[in-house]
């Protein structure tokens, strides 16, 4: 009897203390919730408020893993239309899209078609012998090789009519190299179209073909692509610039290039102007940017996505989908620093409050994209704009928020 009264006291005793656990992981349930949805809100207002003041249109998104945390639009695609961005709204990623050239080439290497120490005149005679004997296919990747620009006087003259990897080619073989290769890091956007001209040399396929079949496809990514912007393609945003009358600068990534150094050519540069301080001022002097586009991108930038493929693209290099892990650890290592912190094969390689982040950035007339994945945090944020200069304020209010805590 005394035994029975002593078994059901500790039985009470043990529903007592599980009821009390669960109560207080319900309570931690419940308030990770609120914490949550209060996150959102907060960021939320701070957006609406970016894009009030004409400082903000494009689409954010922000992930843990492959779970959505936070994904909405903001502003509008095309104003002279009234239509609004979306979440399936296709932005221009800039130099973004030097990522898939980079996952190109890794994938060769892995097929055992390439090497990362190749010499480029093992693969292409495009270019003269006294400079593609000496430049590799690893300093290609990381913009040590010495190569120039493609924003030549004679490409502007031509930009709405090259449509191929070689005639992109043919406006960078025959300038001098900057420096000898391997010497110094100089973001150069010739040696990724060099790359590009690279994997159809090797594959046998135009480049825009095997992206697209390679990388594209297979992850589903059908709403990404390199487009001619004479084509009419569905939602597809339009970029709106404060660079009024400005000739088509090189590609603003936030990679540093050399003050001191001579360049082979002179490289044209935006038109800075103030931040007017009114709305009005601010949404008169946006303008269009179709006429500083080139006809269609290249393997140095300018193919088009949206936030949910961009974060396909995401998993697919942290899940190893695209390379195994052996080279998606080479590419995503740093092989070269910058004042911005490292740069890999074809990502910035960073440290953000002593977190590894890798990804790109791009940024042009009417352009801005950021693409950030916080490699041990397993975060990914993508935020893609059609205006200008226009993913800081979002990004930093982004890791206050929902990576820093």
């Amino acid at each position: 009897m005394i035994q029975n009264r002593i078994l059901s006291s500790k039985m009470a005793m043990i529903a007592v203390i599980v009821a009390s656990i669960a109560g207080i992981a319900n309570a931690q349930t419940e308030q990770k919730q609120q914490s949550s949805e209060q996150r959102a809100n907060e960021f939320s207002a701070h957006m609406d408020k970016l894009t009030a003041d004409v400082l903000f249109s494009g689409a954010v998104l922000v992930a843990k893993g492959d779970r959505i945390l936070f994904e909405n639009a903001y502003g509008m695609a095309d104003k002279s239309q009234s239509i609004p961005n979306d979440a399936d709204t296709k932005f221009n990623l800039g130099s973004i899209a030097k990522t898939f050239t980079a996952v190109a080439i890794a994938r060769l290497v892995e097929q055992g078609k390439l090497s990362f120490s190749d010499v480029i005149k093992k693969h292409t005679d495009a270019l003269p012998d006294e400079i593609a004997s000496k430049i590799t296919i690893g300093q290609l990747l990381a913009h040590t090789s010495g190569l120039g620009n493609i924003f030549t006087p004679a490409y502007m003259e031509r930009k709405d009519e090259v449509e191929t990897v070689d005639e992109f080619l043919s406006f960078i073989i025959n300038q001098p190299l900057s420096f000898e290769p391997g010497e110094r890091h100089q973001y150069s956007n010739g040696g990724f179209i060099v790359l590009g001209h690279i994997i159809e040399k090797v594959s046998g396929e135009n480049y825009y073909d095997y992206i697209r079949k390679h990388i594209f496809e297979p992850l589903g990514m059908n709403n990404t692509g390199f487009y001619k912007k004479t084509e009419q393609i569905p939602n597809l945003a339009r970029g709106y610039t404060m660079n009024v009358g400005a000739p088509m600068p090189p590609p603003t990534d936030g990679q540093p290039r050399p003050q001191a150094q001579p360049q082979p050519q002179p490289q044209p540069q935006p038109q800075r102007i103030l931040l007017p301080p009114t709305v009005e001022e601010r949404n008169s002097m946006r303008q269009d940017n179709f006429s500083t586009l080139p006809l269609i991108g290249n393997p140095s930038g300018g193919a088009y996505s949206t936030i949910n493929d961009m974060l396909k693209f995401s998993s697919a290099l942290t899940n190893n989908t695209l390379l195994s892990k052996e080279y998606a650890d080479i590419v995503l290592s740093g092989k070269v620093q910058t004042n911005m912190g490292a740069y890999g094969y074809g990502f910035e390689v960073l440290t953000e409050n002593n977190r590894r982040v890798v990804g790109h950035s791009g940024g042009a007339p009417g352009i801005s994209a950021l693409f950030r994945i916080f490699i041990d945090d397993d975060y990914t944020v993508i935020i893609l704009s059609n205006f200008d200069s226009a993913t800081r304020s979002p990004y930093e209010e982004i890791t206050k928020r929902y990576i820093m805590d």
